[in-house]
Order: structure tokens, then C-alpha cells, then sequence
């Protein structure tokens, strides 16, 4: 990965870490938590928490990146909560109207919420944020986009603000709940770009004060004691349990299970599936696992390009892999196979009808590319038609996953190959995306609402202009679902919606859901309270650690 440079477009897939075939940096990953047992909850001491990824850049205003989002949770709190199971409480708004026409949110902020600079929580702090989000200069990558059709803060009173958009957004409250639009010191974000990403500037109203920060190796948290204004559902109440904690950065699989199994860490996030049965056998440890929400691991079809503009050819590749196979060999039954462009974990949004609609059919594969013109074969058996084989370009920021690996020897046998083009230079990849030269993009996204259907399918979401729509889709008929599923604050009409954009996606193949994100984290016995969220990444506050 790249740090962040002010004004690259390289920045932005950087940023994104390109799941691309090669990470899921932008799919969550989370901490779980011993058994409950009758022990009574210790305040003080500390925990050591492994994780295998680091942020490119500290701002969750300016970094796509879900582990921006989770480094940051403990300082950043935001004006809404949302519970594990889904449910939007207030937090640091005590209260919220919607505008009768749906493009307004006033919220009525807690009193006595104070920075941990000393600076009191007002609207104007608020309005600074937002202010921070949309400005060009943040080169927001995705924060602006949960915003959508914004239009303005208005500050109302010292304790009311009130945020405009110029069309009903029913996702918005979803959104502010995200540590993307969590609210930062209006102080601290004065100290611009570089010291922001750089993460030693972090200043906000969290139950954990951002302390010392070791690139590469570590980042510490202290308890901020003056913390009274956890929101309803959060599992504790009153200052953080723990005195501090440590997030270590251990990227290497077989490193970071080992530091948790010595006793170096008390838990460790991304257990490998190879690993996994080591840690469950462990009497000393514990081994969770949880589905992430959003939009699972997927093949994005570039429907504007010479092959995939083909129908044909796009059923003919979804049809072509063995998902339920590689999946079972490839996680070593720790993953899920996928049926929707959503996890199954997406409050009020997955199509569950959608499950064994679409089973792996190589005779009809074959059928769909005979059809297509793709008869001849070369020599090592791919497909070939006019002279060209039939090759599939994948372009990769960093090393094609194991995954990655197996699809494409999956493809071989249909006669497709897959060309991962795997790149360290994010200028070039981030190039080859904007100007449309690829065939396929995977990659996944974490989010709690179905509304990230409209980041990968809105026509205006395009590569160029910093969107992910890079199936490339542009039909006036999802427009307008997706739409409609932002104008509806009927939550079962909204999963109505976005069920047609999912059967839509799957009938004409412009993308291919592969497998969903599971989340695997291995945790000493003495921790306990290491809850995960509701995008599964771990929350510190309520946690807690046995004498030793």
C-alpha cells in the first residue's frame, strides 16, 4: 500500500486498498469474545489486540478503508449508534426529526459531550465536520459518498443542526453512524491533510484517547475518563473499562496466531482457515466468527468492454466456477458461499428467495460461448474466436489471493482465462480503472444498509469520478430502483426495492457474488466484552481482561 499524497488519483485506489483480487481490506474483519462466565467485570489493566492491516491513512473523512474505520472507532463517536443487531439509537444527537418531504435531518445534540481537547460538542462543531467531508480538498473517497444528494448543514442553535439534501435520503441515519462520519475536534481538523492521514492528530469525543503510534508496529489507546454519553445498546455505560489497550500490527498470518498462542497479545483478528482448528483445539483460547454486512466478495463485469458487453459471455463466466467447491477447498469450511451481491447480515436488505437460483452449469456455460462465437481452442485449451483467445483481464493492487488463484484455474476448465494482472504501482491500476481497460474488478465492501447497492450500480457512480460502479452499469430502470429505495423510510418496502436491483444484477450477470466475509478473531480466555459490531469489527469500550 501507498501513503497518502495530496492531489493523486492514485491516492483514491490506494486509499481503497483495491480489494481487487488481492485483500479484503475493504471488508471487515472483527474481534470476538470469550464465553460469559459469572466473573464480574475488572475496570483497569490492558489488552494487546493483533490486527493484520494498517491504515494507508488515518482520516476516516478522507480514507475508504474499513480498517480506517475501525483504528478510529475508539476515538471518533458519531450523532447516531447503530446496535449489533442493526437497531439506530441517538448517541451524541439525543434526538433526531425528519423533514415531512425527507430531504432534512434536524438532530438536538447531547449536552455535556466534550472533545478530549476540552473543547464542548455544539452544532457549529458538527457543521465544521460535514463542512471537512464535502470540501474538494479532503479528497473524500468515500465519506462524501455516504452523505449522497447532500446539500448543506444549517446550524439552528448551539444543540440544533439541521442537515439538507436536494432529494429524500432515508439512508442518512444509517450513514451517520459510521465512523466515516464520526466528528472530530473542529480544531484538530485544522491541522490539514498530512497530519490527519498521518493519524497523530486524532481528536475526538471517544471513550479512548488516541496515544503514542509507531508506524508498522503499534497504536495505542488511554481511557478518557470524562466519558458519559455511550448510547443505548452499547453494552456498558459510564468511562471505558479498560485503562488502555493496543492494536499491533502484525501482518504475517502465521506471526500474529503465533503472538496470541504465547501469550505476546490476548487476541488476534483475520485467523486463517488453515489455522483455525489449531486455536479451537487451544483450551486457553476461544475462536469466534461472524458474516460481514454489505456487498460480499464479488466479480464486478465490465458490461462497457469488447467481451463482457456480451451477455452471453458474462453468464458463461458466472455459470463456469464452482463456487459451493472452491469456496468449501479454499476456506476449509470457515466460508459461505454467496448467492446475492449482499451478505445475508445486511439489515432489512438481503433477497434470501435469491439462494440456489443460479448453481454451478458448465454444459450451459459451454452452450453460451459456443453461441457467443467462442468455438476454437488454442493449444492449452482455451477459447478462441477469430484468432484471440478468449482472456479475461483482472487488474490486482498488490498479490492475487488464494482465492483468486483457484477461480482462475476454475475458469482453465471452461476454456477462459484469467489474466491477474498483479500491480504494486496504484497510479497504473488506478489508471487502467478510469479508463475502463479491464474486464473484471473484485473486490468487497462492509456496510450495514443495503443502500451500498447504489455505490456499485448508481449509472453516476463511475470509476472516473471517484464512484465504484464498476460493473459500469447505466440503466435508467435501477437509477430508479435505487432511488426509490433511498426515498423509502419503509423499511419493508426498501428490502422490496433492493431484492429487484439484486435478481436485476444476477439476470443480466453484471456481477458475480462469490463468497461472504467472515470475520475470525481467536481471543485469550481472560478477555471478555470484546463484542463485535455490527460491521463485526471488535468494540473495546465494554471490554475487559481477568487479573492475570
Amino acid at each position: 500500500m501507498h501513503s497518502r499524497r495530496p492531489g493523486g488519483r492514485a491516492v483514491l485506489w490506494s486509499a481503497l486498498a483495491l480489494a481487487l483480487t488481492a485483500t479484503t481490506a475493504c471488508s471487515a474483519e472483527a474481534g470476538g469474545a470469550a464465553p460469559a462466565t459469572g466473573s464480574k467485570p475488572v475496570t483497569g489493566g490492558k489488552l494487546v489486540y493483533a490486527t493484520d492491516s494498517e491504515p494507508d491513512c488515518w482520516d476516516p473523512h478522507t480514507s475508504a478503508q474499513d480498517v480506517t474505520a475501525f483504528v478510529q472507532r475508539p476515538v471518533f463517536d458519531s450523532l447516531v449508534y447503530q446496535t449489533p443487531d442493526g437497531e439506530l439509537k441517538p448517541w451524541l444527537a439525543k434526538s433526531w426529526t425528519i423533514g415531512e418531504d425527507g430531504r432534512s435531518y434536524t438532530f438536538t445534540l447531547r449536552d455535556g459531550v466534550a472533545f478530549h481537547d476540552g473543547t464542548k460538542l455544539d452544532a457549529a462543531a458538527v457543521k465544521a465536520n460535514f463542512d471537512h467531508i464535502t470540501d474538494k480538498k479532503t479528497q473524500s473517497q468515500y465519506a462524501a459518498g455516504l452523505l449522497g444528494p447532500y446539500e448543506s448543514a444549517l446550524v439552528k442553535s448551539p444543540t440544533e443542526i439541521e442537515v439538507r439534501f436536494t432529494r429524500p435520503y432515508a439512508p442518512f441515519l444509517q450513514a451517520a453512524s459510521t465512523t466515516y462520519l464520526g466528528i472530530a475536534s473542529p480544531a484538530s481538523l485544522k491541522k490539514g491533510a498530512e497530519a490527519l492521514c498521518a493519524g497523530t492528530t486524532a481528536v475526538g469525543t471517544g471513550p479512548f484517547k488516541a496515544g503514542a503510534y509507531t508506524r508498522g508496529q503499534q497504536r495505542a489507546y488511554t481511557r478518557n475518563a470524562d466519558y458519559a454519553w455511550a448510547p443505548e445498546g452499547a453494552g456498558h455505560t459510564g468511562p471505558a473499562r479498560l485503562d488502555s489497550f493496543a492494536l499491533r500490527f502484525i501482518t504475517e498470518d502465521a506471526t500474529r496466531v503465533g503472538a496470541l498462542t504465547s501469550g505476546q497479545v490476548d487476541a488476534a483478528g483475520a485467523v486463517p482457515p488453515q489455522q483455525a482448528g489449531a486455536v479451537k483445539r487451544d483450551p486457553k483460547l476461544t475462536l469466534t466468527s461472524r458474516s460481514v454486512p454489505g456487498a460480499v466478495d464479488a466479480f464486478y463485469l465490465n458490461t462497457k468492454g469488447a467481451l463482457f458487453s456480451d451477455v452471453r459471455v458474462r453468464r458463461a463466466f458466472q455459470l463456469s466456477v464452482d463456487l459451493d467447491a472452491l469456496v468449501g477447498s479454499v476456506f476449509q469450511g470457515t466460508g459461505t458461499r454467496a448467492w446475492s451481491l449482499l451478505s445475508p447480515t445486511t439489515p432489512d436488505s438481503y433477497d434470501k428467495s435469491l439462494e440456489k437460483s443460479w448453481p454451478h452449469d458448465p454444459a450451459k456455460a459451454a452452450a453460451l460461448l459456443d453461441e457467443a462465437g467462442w468455438k476454437g481452442r488454442d493449444a492449452d485449451g482455451y477459447r478462441t474466436k477469430d484468432g484471440k483467445v478468449l482472456t479475461i483481464s483482472a487488474p490486482v493492487y498488490g498479490q492475487a489471493s488464494l482465492f483468486s488463484q483457484a477461480v482462475q484455474g476454475e475458469l482453465k476448465k471452461a476454456g477462459i482465462k484469467l489474466d491477474l494482472a498483479a500491480s504494486t504501482d496504484a497510479a497504473e491500476v488506478s489508471g487502467r480503472l478510469d479508463s475502463g481497460r479491464y474486464d473484471v474488478v473484485e473486490l468487497s465492501w462492509a456496510r450495514a444498509d443495503g443502500d451500498i447497492l447504489s455505490h456499485f450500480l448508481l449509472s453516476t457512480e463511475t470509476s472516473a469520478g471517484g464512484g465504484h460502479n464498476f460493473a459500469r452499469v447505466a440503466d435508467p430502470k435501477v437509477d430508479r430502483l435505487l432511488k426509490d429505495a433511498q426515498a423509502e423510510t419503509d423499511r419493508a418496502k426498501r428490502a422490496a426495492l433492493y431484492a429487484q436491483v439484486q435478481r436485476w444484477a444476477l439476470d443480466q450477470a453484471v456481477v458475480v457474488p462469490a463468497y461472504v466475509e467472515q470475520t475470525t478473531v481467536a481471543a485469550n480466555r481472560k478477555v471478555h466484552g470484546l463484542r463485535q459490531s455490527v460491521a463485526a469489527w471488535p468494540e473495546f469500550y465494554g471490554a475487559w481482561v481477568e487479573a492475570r
